[in-house]
């Protein structure tokens, strides 16, 4: 007979799991997200707030399926993250077509984001910084494969 405990995750620990999720389009329908397989830290910023949100207290082997508003997926649509570029701004050996992801320097800030081309005219770049799937509800399903794994080692 065994005499370990079972522990709950929470805020703090350090988990792999294993991830899928799919979400409507007003164009395309329903798309389906890959599934992966990452390891996160509780509470961290590198997972959506609710995937945070939904494995506290889960065990080892536990499966979940949740419908996350985009404020706990990938967040709003942000319209002013939505900017028109000078096609002068940029290098002129950078190939320029519509869905292409670039990272820009602000000009004042000095600070790097990740953009996406949508839009281009003769003289200007039109580029969104939002994520893809912002101001989407997304359906996940995810499994807690492992708890209380090591903490990762910062240097």
């Amino acid at each position: 007979m065994s005499t370990s405990k079972v522990t709950k995750a929470k805020v703090g620990d350090r988990v792999r799991v294993e991830y899928s999720g799919q979400f409507k389009d007003e164009k395309a329908g329903l798309q389906r997200l890959g599934r992966e397989i990452f390891e996160f830290t509780i509470g961290s910023r590198d997972v959506m707030p609710g995937i945070n949100k939904g494995i506290v207290g889960m065990v080892e082997g536990e499966r979940k399926q949740m419908t996350l508003q985009p404020q706990d997926a990938y967040g709003e649509f942000r319209p002013n993250l939505i900017q028109e570029i000078s096609r002068q701004r940029l290098p002129s050996d950078v190939v320029l077509k519509i869905g292409k992801r670039l990272t820009t320097v602000g000009q004042k800030s000095g600070q790097r984001r990740k953009v996406r081309i949508v839009e281009l005219t003769p003289t200007t770049v039109v580029v969104d910084g939002n994520h893809p799937l912002a101001g989407k509800t997304v359906e996940v399903e995810f499994q807690l494969l492992v708890h209380n794994l090591p903490a990762v080692q910062t240097e």
